[in-house]
């Protein structure tokens, strides 16, 4: 409990050994690298003066812009949902698990910081076990009935799920006919579901799923603008907060309140170009998505060649390889992977322990985020659409891949 989170503890890492002149492939921090749109940079300049605070849940005129961008995008009546503004997602995922008391039910692999903010509220996290293959993350509704009946049958008192999709770290998404399972599971075991769709708009198949649309009544969902249209340093969050669930809302309203007040006031005056439904933003988001998916499934493709078991990644930024039935003999598990890949090889990556797995799988998070954004942007608009021409550092990367794996394999 005493580490800095795994994505941010790796990031900081990599910056230090860059700044001592190391040449470091960096797969270990999934931070989208194209530049600002320009609408949003300009909105972003032109109000730079604001300065007051305010209001705690946010600027009204933002909140309607941002429920209005979330309705077309899932269908849901946006009468039903209050809106949150917080400073990025990650900390409206934190105050809602607060508000929520209970254990949380966690499917494996998830995101690092959704079972440490569990701990740090004294919370028991129930393990849900997946399936990740090319038919997306095998998340079963069957399976979470299991979990929480076997939960409460030892005692534990298991009140909402968390599901994160296009999936972190796998790139795997959840079709609708299991979203609408598990919303049904959970509406019929009385658990709140929180739909973490951060990666929802970087979908590589252009869908937009929402586990709203099947329980609107009993799920929050959680997004932002940090992939989508790579600002993650601008810290702006959204949380949609069912109406019905009684004084949800008020509750997380007053944690709002006794921590962080309220977003940078040019911030969310500048985001609300970015839920406005403008055609170039929507553009924007087009083509760096494209982007994404060249990108993420050629590694996957090249990793695959070399005899690594991984996914064709389906959204978001990054791929989940299995080094098992290539490298068992030589590590014990994904640690060491990892820091052998770094220490030898300059390649940086996360071991899927940060992702709950056990310690002896072979499993890392590759993020194929490290290439310059604007350039493959101009290259993509120029008719581009090879890795290599817009994101050759990445191809670097795997071949330093090639040359680790042909080093250890099985004789």
């Amino acid at each position: 409990m005493n580490a800095v989170s795994p994505t941010l503890g790796i990031n900081e890492r990599i910056q230090a050994l860059r700044a001592e002149g190391r040449r470091i492939h960096h797969f270990g921090f999934g931070e989208a690298p194209f530049p600002a749109p320009p609408r949003l940079a300009a909105a972003l300049r032109d109000h730079a003066a604001a300065k007051a605070y305010l209001p705690v849940a946010g600027l009204p005129e933002l909140r309607a812009a941002v429920i209005a961008h979330q309705a077309r995008l899932t269908g849901c009546d946006p009468e039903r949902f209050d809106v949150l503004i917080g400073p990025g997602s990650k900390l409206l995922l934190f105050a809602i698990q607060l508000a929520i008391p209970g254990d949380l039910l966690l499917p494996v692999p998830s995101w690092v910081s959704y079972s440490p903010q569990a701990a740090l509220l004294g919370q028991r996290v129930l393990p849900v076990p997946t399936t990740l293959s090319d038919e997306g993350y095998g998340l079963s509704a069957a399976t979470i009935d299991g979990v929480i009946a076997a939960a409460r049958a030892e005692g534990c008192n298991p009140t909402k799920l968390l599901i994160n999709f296009p999936n972190n770290p796998a790139g795997l998404s959840i079709d609708e006919a299991t979203l609408h399972g598990i919303a049904e599971v959970c509406r019929s075991r009385a658990v709140t579901l929180i739909s973490d769709e951060i990666y929802g708009r970087v979908s590589y198949d252009r869908a937009y799923r929402s586990a709203a649309r099947s329980y609107p009544e009993g799920t929050l969902v959680t997004s932002g603008l940090s992939k989508h249209l790579s600002l993650g340093g601008w810290r702006l969050g959204i949380a949609m907060v069912p109406r019905s669930i009684p004084m949800l809302f008020e509750s997380l309203s007053f944690i709002a309140s006794e921590t962080w007040s309220c977003v940078a006031a040019p911030v969310q005056i500048a985001a609300i170009e970015a839920y406005a439904g403008h055609a170039d933003i929507e553009s924007a988001v087009h083509d760096m998505t494209a982007i994404h998916a060249i990108v993420n499934g050629a590694v996957a493709q090249r990793l695959r060649a070399l005899g690594i078991d991984c996914p064709t990644p389906q959204g978001g930024f990054y791929s989940w390889p299995d080094f098992a039935a290539l490298l068992s003999d030589a590590f014990d598990g994904s640690d060491a992977l990892a820091a052998a890949l770094l220490d030898e090889a300059g390649i940086a990556t996360l071991p899927g322990t940060a992702f709950g797995e056990p310690a002896s799988a072979l499993k890392l998070r590759l993020a194929s985020c490290d290439y310059d954004g604007e350039q493959a942007l101009s290259a993509y608009r120029d008719g581009a659409s090879d890795i290599t021409t817009l994101a050759p550092d990445v191809v670097a990367a795997l071949e330093g891949f090639e040359r680790f794996v042909q080093r250890y394999r099985r004789a």
